[in-house]
C-alpha cells in the first residue's frame, strides 16, 4: 500500500468525526473491492483480474485495455453505483495506480464521475485522464462549451505507485462548482466551474464512479494496475 494512504486513513477517521460525516468506503486489496456486492466490470476488448502487485507481495487488480479499432475505445473499469448527488454536495475518490514501464501515458481516461440516468444519454460527467503523463479534467461530455484545458500537472513516472485523488464540489453555472486534483498528497489541479451535467438543475447529478482504463484511446494495448480505493461522498 502506498505510504501516503497509509497515513491518510485514519485522518479520514478523524475527519469524519470533526465535520459532517461522510459516506466512506475503503477497499484494501483487489479481493476486497471485486467482492463489492452491486460491483459491475466494464470490458469493451479488455479485461480486469487479481493479480500480483508488479513491485510487491500483495494482490492487487490488473487492467488491460486493448488498442482504438474502427472508432472503439479499448475499456476495463470496475462501475461503482451510488445514490444520487446532485448541486451541492461533494465527493472525493482516492485509489493507488500503477503504470508499468514502457506503457503509454497518453489518451488514457482513469476516473469517470458520471450519471446514467439523468436525462441524456452517453453516461454525461467529468473524466480524470492522463494527456502525455499528465492529469488533467475532461468535461467535453457535460458539454463541448465547459473544456478545461490545464496542463500544469506533474507527468506521473512509470514503474511506480502513485495516489491519485480528486474531489468534485457539485454544480452548476448559476452555482459553480469546484475540481481538485492531487498527486501524492500535493494538490496539482484546482479549477472552478460546471461539474455536473448540463441539464435543468433538478436532473442534474452523478451516480456512478467508472475507475481502471475507462477508455484507451491509443493505437496499442495499455496496462495499469489499480491498488487501494477510497470513495466519499458528503450528499
Amino acid at each position: 500500500m502506498h505510504p501516503l494512504f497509509r497515513s491518510l486513513v485514519p485522518l479520514l477517521i478523524v475527519a469524519a468525526t470533526a465535520q459532517a460525516a461522510p459516506l466512506a468506503e475503503h477497499h484494501a486489496s483487489a479481493p476486497e473491492l471485486m467482492a463489492r456486492p452491486d460491483l459491475r466490470l466494464q470490458q469493451q476488448n479488455g479485461t480486469l483480474a487479481p493479480a500480483p502487485d508488479p513491485v510487491g507481495t500483495r494482490q492487487v487488480i490488473r487492467a488491460r485495455a486493448g488498442a482504438k479499432q474502427a472508432g472503439k475505445v479499448g475499456k476495463a473499469a470496475l462501475i461503482l453505483p451510488f445514490d444520487p448527488l446532485g448541486p451541492g454536495a461533494r465527493i472525493r475518490v482516492t485509489a493507488e495506480l500503477f503504470l508499468p514501464p514502457g506503457n503509454p501515458a497518453n489518451s488514457i481516461h482513469l476516473f469517470d464521475l458520471e450519471c446514467k440516468f439523468c436525462g441524456p444519454s452517453g453516461n454525461p460527467g467529468l473524466r480524470l485522464y492522463l494527456r502525455h503523463g499528465r492529469l488533467r479534467v475532461d468535461r467535453k461530455k457535460i458539454g463541448g462549451g465547459h473544456a478545461w484545458t490545464d496542463d500544469s500537472a506533474p507527468a506521473l513516472t512509470t514503474g511506480r505507485w502513485h495516489l491519485v485523488t480528486w474531489e468534485l464540489n457539485l454544480g452548476t453555472d448559476a452555482a459553480p462548482g469546484r475540481s481538485q486534483v492531487y498527486l501524492d498528497g500535493q494538490k496539482v489541479l484546482d479549477n472552478r466551474g460546471r461539474t455536473l451535467p448540463d441539464v435543468p438543475a433538478e436532473r442534474a447529478a452523478i451516480d456512478r464512479l467508472q475507475i481502471g482504463i475507462t477508455a484507451n484511446s491509443n493505437p496499442e494495448t495499455v496496462i495499469l494496475y489499480l491498488g487501494a480505493v477510497t470513495l466519499e461522498r458528503w450528499p
